[in-house]
């Protein structure tokens, strides 16, 4: 192999560079300036009408860790049950090994109450 071999390579990496350049060059020139609106916090319809920011509950960030944690089964859960048939036993153990692992999980936070809302 030469280094011609690697000319496309270098081509398209050196394009992307320039049409990125050239978005943000073309964004930093047709946006709008910024105003005293703009600049004013907005959330949920309400005007902030304290500078300083409210913690979140706790319960808050354990909902959002589960939240995380299911769906990341159910993305190990999707391809393997797409190519099901081609896996055999083996796989079928490990997932249930998986998904038991994960429902023991479940069944712990749900008796600790971390899926009740207060």
């Amino acid at each position: 192999m030469s280094l011609w071999d690697y000319l496309p390579i270098l081509v398209f990496a050196a394009l992307g560079l320039l049409i990125g350049g050239a978005i943000l060059g073309l964004s930093k020139i047709v946006r709008p300036k910024h105003s005293a609106v703009k600049d004013l916090p907005y959330e949920s319809g309400i005007l902030a009408t304290t500078p300083v920011r409210q913690r979140f509950s706790i319960s808050f960030y354990l909902t959002a860790m589960l939240f995380i944690v299911f769906d990341i089964e159910i993305v190990f859960l999707y391809p393997w049950a797409v190519a099901f048939d081609r896996l055999g036993t083996f796989a079928l153990v490990e997932m249930l090994i998986f998904m038991v692992t994960v429902f023991v999980a479940y069944g712990y936070v749900w008796r600790r109450g971390g899926l009740e809302w207060d």
